[in-house]
């Protein structure tokens, strides 16, 4: 029971970045970015889609920590737990994803930043609060900071 929770958890905080894209940042964006080439709605199309590629390459990579620390890495001593270096290597999914997005969306002359921070923002904290909030028992406190959140 624990582990579908925890996949739920996974799913249900992706889905919230999703839907922060879609009706929050969109907007925020819409006000605040000016000067691309062609119309602000197929640059906020295209900014929605590579912000969209970055979450899901967070909760690909959330899943696939979850998957390997549940059932791969065989865990005999509580003492040899520590993956911390595998996990930080799953960092590299959202920041290959990141800089797609920066690279394939045009830059706009005002508001450049917001793209930028919402690219960056998006994904890694996706990412760090799922395994933050819904690592496996047994590795739950291989995420930075989990040893100060996670009780239970």
């Amino acid at each position: 029971m624990r582990v579908l929770r925890n996949i739920v958890g996974i799913i249900l905080i992706s889905a919230a970045f999703f839907v922060l894209i879609s009706l929050g940042e969109a907007q925020l964006l819409n006000d605040y970015v000016s000067g691309v080439s062609g119309p602000i709605e197929e640059w906020i199309d295209t900014f929605r889609f590579w912000a969209n590629v970055g979450v899901g390459t967070a909760l690909g990579a959330s899943l696939l920590w979850y998957i390997l620390a549940q059932w791969a890495f065989i865990l005999n001593d509580w003492r040899r737990s520590s993956k911390r270096l595998i996990w930080l290597l799953f960092f590299l999914f959202p920041i290959i994803a990141i800089i797609l997005g920066i690279v394939f969306t045009p830059t706009p002359q005002e508001g450049r930043w917001w793209p930028y921070f919402f690219y960056v923002g998006n994904p890694l904290l996706c990412y760090y609060l799922c395994t933050l909030l819904f690592s496996p028992s047994s590795f739950k406190y291989t995420p930075l900071g989990a040893s100060k959140i996670r009780y239970w």
